[in-house]
């Protein structure tokens, strides 16, 4: 059980870690904002259970600052840098977040995203 927690401990800092090193993009959204917002989803995406309602609560906050095409191409190439470094991530988990949440996300997270299609 300490393991468990000290893993899950680890791998948030790792998240955390990667996507603030991600760079910022010119959008109104920074990569720090989508960080803050959805640092919450990481367990959930890493070992599924419950969401958290701390996750849904960003989801909902970083949807509504996503007013422009430019701010949803801007999160969603901070999500998927992000995503990216983090070992183990499961995306099909990380995709059924916004109907967990009861909202929708403008694109389908995957290795391969092209974030510039993002509308």
């Amino acid at each position: 059980m300490a393991r468990y927690k000290v893993l899950n401990v680890a791998f948030v800092a790792l998240l955390v870690f990667a996507l603030m090193a991600a760079p910022y993009v010119s959008a109104t959204i920074s990569c720090e904002q989508v960080t803050n917002w959805l640092t919450p989803c990481i367990t959930y995406g890493l070992f599924g259970g419950t969401v958290p309602s701390a996750c849904c609560a960003g989801i909902n906050t970083l949807n509504a600052a996503s007013n422009t095409t430019e701010d949803r191409r801007a999160q969603c190439n901070c999500v998927k840098e992000g995503a990216a470094k983090i070992p183990g991530l499961n995306y099909d988990r990380v995709n059924e977040l916004p109907g967990k949440c009861g909202t929708t996300c403008p694109y389908k997270l995957s290795h391969d995203l092209d974030c510039s299609k993002a509308n």
